[in-house]
């Protein structure tokens, strides 16, 4: 009798172990989960700029009401190591409020629904400066994982994935890099634990760029004219002006396709500096402190004229004690005229 209780007893421990089990994985995915959501923005500084930079865009609203300008200059590490950004805000003076947003390895698909994040968030930047090279406006590429969690918006997402040509399986992941910090920015959690443990691996990875090539002049232009109007269309409907920045390259690389099409489509395109000598790179593709700083001035030159703050007639508000004399002159008491004040606001 005993030996049947003992074996009545056993599917149900076998229960409770799977149960447990169960309930300690579920525990252990909530405490990764938590402890990367909150610590990983402060053990890495190239999140914590990310994460700084693009939270603060949310918050942009239109500057024009101060006689002033808001400004968000977004793009990738073109923009990262070409544009001394303290030096960019200086130059171009007190008029223009100056934001910077900078995803590493970001192409055309990352930003346009960035952008769409930002906007549907209730954002509002006078001016979106796009810093961008002709390869990543027409390449099909985006940031993975970690480009979907940051910059996709989840009601985008469906379209995202269809744009993107993701099949039902990629979907899915898409569908966890949204529901999960962890998986969206698991490979990101990766690279930085490989820089801790081979502080030299960035110097060695230079070395693997490897240099894009584009395809037809024809075909160049017919992608990147049916991806600037859509940025355009995208920014004209919520009040903003676009401007696309190409930075220099050792060669041509489609500048000259580029800068035509911008200009069938109505984008204003800067290219400040078409080449500069190969001493003013970092590697292939970035610039150093010295190309940067070279960049830097005459991207503000172009800027400039393109972003600047027009005189607008501004109406001083009448105190309430001229009302007063209108109201008593309506009674047959002595009769005021009084016109609004107009002044010229000029820009700061």
């Amino acid at each position: 009798m005993p030996l049947s209780t003992s074996n009545s007893d056993r599917p149900q421990a076998g229960k409770l172990h799977i149960v447990l089990l169960l309930a300690l994985c579920a525990l252990f995915c909530v405490a990764v989960e938590v402890v990367t959501a909150h610590f990983f923005g402060r053990v890495s500084r190239v999140e914590m700029r990310r994460e700084t930079e693009y939270g603060a865009a949310f918050s942009i609203k239109s500057a024009k009401a101060y006689q002033k300008k808001s400004v968000l200059v977004a793009g990738n590490s073109l923009l990262l190591h070409g544009v001394d950004f303290p030096e960019l805000r200086r130059a171009l003076g007190p008029g223009v409020e100056l934001n910077r947003s900078v995803f590493e390895n970001t192409f055309f698909f990352d930003w346009y629904y960035g952008l769409r994040q930002l906007f549907n968030a209730g954002a509002r930047p006078d001016v979106v400066v796009l810093v961008f090279g002709p390869w990543h406006l027409i390449s099909d590429s985006f940031d993975g994982d970690y480009s979907v969690h940051m910059m996709v918006d989840e009601r985008d997402l469906v379209r995202f994935a269809n744009d993107t040509g993701a099949d039902r399986n990629e979907m899915s992941v898409m569908a966890l890099d949204k529901a999960s910090f962890f998986y969206g920015t698991r490979a990101e959690i990766r690279t930085w634990v490989l820089n801790k443990i081979l502080p030299d691996l960035p110097t060695l990875t230079n070395h693997f760029r490897f240099k894009p090539a584009l395809p037809s002049d024809r075909s160049v232009s017919d992608i990147a004219a049916n991806r600037l109007r859509l940025l355009r269309d995208l920014c004209e409907r919520n009040g903003t002006e676009l401007i696309l920045v190409v930075p220099p390259s050792q060669d041509d690389s489609g500048l000259s396709v580029i800068t035509e099409t911008a200009a069938s489509q109505g984008v204003p395109a800067l290219i400040p500096v078409r080449a500069l000598p190969r001493s003013d790179y970092a590697d292939s593709v970035h610039l150093n402190p010295l190309g940067a700083a070279v960049f830097t001035q005459a991207l503000a030159k172009g800027l400039k004229p393109l972003i600047e703050v027009e005189p607008t007639q501004a109406t001083i508000p009448v105190p309430e004690k001229y009302h007063a004399a209108e109201a008593s002159s309506a009674r047959g008491e002595t009769r005021h005229t009084r016109t609004a004040l107009q002044v010229t606001a000029l820009p700061k």
